[in-house]
């Protein structure tokens, strides 16, 4: 996850902001799904993973996007998650997430803990 946080820096400051991550998930969802798809099957996910982040196998498994385990993500479920993990890696709060956290980052994605407000 933290290449493609780390992706989505579109100044270059080293920090990815809340503001860039929204704005990269729209991005990333529309290369995901073009112009006409409202949802994605698993398949399709596993694809973007390997792809995108570098393996098949990649976390979070196609199956933590599906919020609802109906076979299918939808771009609200996929924004959903993404932000889960922003929160989770954004571990001092300050809506940015910098380098150092990104260290961090394996372990929050593959974390069950429910994120802090």
């Amino acid at each position: 996850m933290a290449l493609l946080f780390v992706s989505m820096d579109s100044n270059h400051d080293h920090f990815v902001s809340r503001e860039e991550v929204d704005n990269g998930i729209d991005l990333e969802w529309r290369a995901l799904a073009g112009p006409d798809r409202v949802h994605q099957s698993a398949v399709q996910m596993s694809n973007w993973a390997a792809e995108t982040l570098g393996d098949l196998n990649a976390l979070p498994s196609p199956i933590a996007f599906d919020s609802n385990l109906d076979g299918t993500i939808t771009a609200s479920e996929f924004r959903i998650r993404l932000i889960d993990i922003f929160g989770r890696i954004d571990k001092n709060r300050d809506g940015l997430l910098s380098r150092a956290e990104f260290l961090t980052a394996p372990r929050a994605v593959d974390s069950n803990e429910p994120t802090m407000p």
